[in-house]
């Protein structure tokens, strides 16, 4: 019963946040909303930077558990690569709360959501080091640094979605598969 509760805090607090920000709104609307004493909220969250806190590592990690599940089904990863990308490229164009929060130029999450962040970011950022080792290992993609390519792809996904400082396009996504994929006279 109290996940359900806390559950429901996290959504009203989420729809808030996303229709008035997270300055405007306060705690009252957020237990009025999801039907719950202000009391029953502070017991479960000691203020409004906690419950924002824990919104986005709750929405950060369904998604990546959703995102791991679809590609762990593909064996190619060239194929893996491309559908992560287009996945959270995706997700961020359909849920902008998780990518306002992410590209907080404001400085107003910064205060209270640099460890979640960085979590967020070291994740994906995994995610891409992961299948560049796999595509290594399987020789489809040229021997590198695999850990300092992971992070440049990431800089670049960052910028193609929720940083939203460049448009996707077909010449980018060319130049990194150009960079990672093994071509026929190399070794």
């Amino acid at each position: 019963m109290d996940q359900e509760k806390k559950l429901r805090i996290l959504q009203v607090a989420k729809e808030k946040f996303e229709q008035f920000g997270f300055k405007k709104t306060t705690v009252d609307e957020i237990a009025q909303g999801a039907g719950v004493s202000k009391r029953t909220l502070y017991e479960m969250f000691e203020s409004k930077e906690k419950i924002l806190s824990e919104l986005v590592i709750t929405e950060a990690l369904s998604v990546r558990r959703n995102v791991l599940n679809q590609l762990k089904n593909i064996e190619n990863p060239l194929e893996k690569l491309k559908t992560f990308t287009k996945l959270a490229m995706d997700y961020f164009r359909d849920n902008p709360f998780l990518s306002k929060v992410l590209n907080d130029d404001s400085g107003l999450y910064a205060p209270f959501l640099k460890d979640e962040i960085k979590t967020i970011e070291e994740g994906i950022e995994g995610i891409f080091l992961g299948i560049l080792r796999e595509g290594t290992s399987k020789g489809l993609f040229r021997k590198m640094d695999e850990k300092a390519t992971a992070g440049c792809i990431f800089i670049l996904f960052r910028s193609f979605t929720y940083g939203k400082t460049l448009k996707p396009n077909r010449a980018w996504v060319q130049f990194i598969l150009n960079a990672i994929l093994k071509d026929n006279g190399s070794s």
